[in-house]
């Protein structure tokens, strides 16, 4: 990542969830309407061609099944895990959880899509000082106002202390918080994975974490595979995997005493069932490569 450019992940993500709202039928399964513009586009045709160029590169470095194949499975995975990781932040807030800690933010538009939330919820947008400067930047070119609850905390995970970080920009370490973490684990050495986690296990009692990470190669058939191998090729390589039981195992010696792991057939069952467009369970299972196959949410309790 160079100085004051963006995360390319983030902006494909970004670009992801956009295009959920025009290419997927209703009902949708995430309206995130800011998507687009901040990911840097300005309307649809803008949005599709971009894409279009996105995957016709990975076409030609892979198949063109493999391609659009990454582009029908990660847009559903995109706006799935936004969604089961607000709902479970809904379920927080009942419980009291008065902070929210966004680790990884990358190009969520949370606090700007819920100033409902400004009196009783204080956000905290984690991300590494390059990619929230050029966040900054759409923001105002958007001109969307920063909301009063909304704090950025700029930190490299491999070199900083979450927590020292995070208590400096204002975080009240005393009061529970909800933490989400996504899209970042694969990019991290195992080590800084669980030094956030050991930082996150020393949150109040009742905090929570929800997290995503990648599944380990051995665990996934042939073409699935193949978005390991992607993965590894990136300009950001993907370099930690996990198998499901061993890490649910490893997180609770972190330190948390409720561990629970959400998958495809969760998010089947949850978010996907009933639809009959390329979204539907039917649809989505039966591509020979998936991205809702290769990773999965994993949700801690402190």
């Amino acid at each position: 990542m160079e100085a004051r450019e963006p995360s390319f992940t983030a902006i494909i993500a970004g670009m992801s969830r956009a295009a959920h709202l025009y290419v997927d039928d209703e009902p949708k399964i995430l309206r995130d309407e800011l998507a687009l513009g901040l990911s840097g586009h300005e309307d649809k045709a803008g949005l599709l061609a971009a894409l279009e160029k996105v995957f016709a590169v990975a076409a030609e470095k892979t198949s063109p099944e493999f391609a659009s194949n990454f582009y029908q499975s990660y847009r559903a995975f995109a706006v799935m895990l936004h969604l089961y990781t607000e709902d479970e932040l809904e379920k927080a807030l009942a419980r009291g959880v008065s902070q929210y800690v966004i680790l990884g933010a990358g190009l969520d538009s949370f606090a700007y899509r819920r100033p409902d939330l400004e009196g009783r919820l204080r956000v905290f947008e984690v991300d590494h000082p390059a990619s929230q400067e050029w966040k900054k930047a759409r923001l105002k070119a958007l001109h969307i106002k920063l909301p009063r609850n909304l704090t950025f905390v700029p930190v490299d995970f491999e070199k900083q202390a979450l927590m020292n970080e995070l208590e400096i920009h204002g975080y009240r370490k005393e009061a529970t918080a909800f933490i989400s973490w996504l899209g970042v684990t694969q990019y991290l050495t195992e080590a800084a994975v669980f030094q956030t986690l050991r930082d996150v296990s020393s949150a109040a009692p009742g905090s929570e974490i929800v997290f995503e990470y990648v599944l380990d190669e051995s665990l996934l058939v042939d073409g699935d595979r193949l978005f390991i191998t992607g993965g590894r090729q990136q300009p950001e390589p993907w370099i930690s995997f996990f198998d499901p039981q061993d890490l649910a195992e490893r997180v609770r010696q972190t330190g948390f005493k409720e561990v629970a792991d959400f998958g495809p057939d969760e998010a089947n069952r949850l978010y996907f069932a009933g639809r009959s467009d390329e979204l539907s369970v039917s649809v989505l299972d039966n591509l020979t490569s998936s991205t809702l196959r290769i990773a999965h949410l994993m949700k801690a309790m402190v």
